[in-house]
This record gives structure tokens, C-alpha cells and sequence, in this order.
């Protein structure tokens, strides 16, 4: 199961539906890589506390959990519907 699946499961939401959330790598001095998760869905530091911690009681590894979550208005998809890593990438900088 992906990340970004695991994280759809634990915060309730049908990973077949609209996109909410996206999970990329981008690059880190220390790490090489870090993880970002695209939200268009507000989430407030409790909540990111939580799910945090709900993910590690699960067995997800600390390594696989985000670090940064950028709140969007939208997921950015391709025509096709599928994923605009491009557009995720841009938004991921912020």
C-alpha cells in the first residue's frame, strides 16, 4: 500500500474519489529527499498531530510520513485526470 493510500484510509477518504491529498519527494540538503504532502483540505496542527501519530500506530515507518504539508485550493491533475506531478512539484517549493 502507497503512502498516499495509507494516509487517504486514515483520514476517511475514498482514494478513488477527488483527489485530496499528494504525496512527492523533493529535494533536501540534509535528507537528499524529503516527503511533502499536498492538502486541499485544511488541516490544523492538531490535526497533523494526529494524523502523524495515528500513521506510526498503524507501523508506518517515521521515514514515510511527510514533514511539510503545503495546503492548495486543488491537486493539480493532467487533462487525463491523472496526477500533475509537474504542477505538485511547483506547489511542493512553496
Amino acid at each position: 500500500e502507497t503512502i498516499e493510500a495509507h494516509i487517504n484510509k486514515t483520514l476517511g477518504y475514498d482514494s478513488d474519489a477527488e483527489k485530496r491529498i499528494a504525496i512527492l519527494g523533493v529535494p533536501d540538503e540534509a535528507k537528499g529527499e524529503a516527503l511533502v504532502m499536498l492538502s486541499s483540505v485544511e488541516m490544523d496542527n492538531d490535526s497533523i498531530k494526529a494524523l502523524r501519530q495515528k500513521l506510526l500506530d498503524s507501523g508506518v515507518a517515521a521515514l514515510w510520513i511527510p514533514k511539510k504539508i503545503v495546503k492548495v485550493e486543488e491537486i493539480p491533475s493532467l487533462a487525463s485526470g491523472k496526477l500533475d506531478i509537474k504542477g505538485c512539484e511547483e506547489l511542493a517549493k512553496v
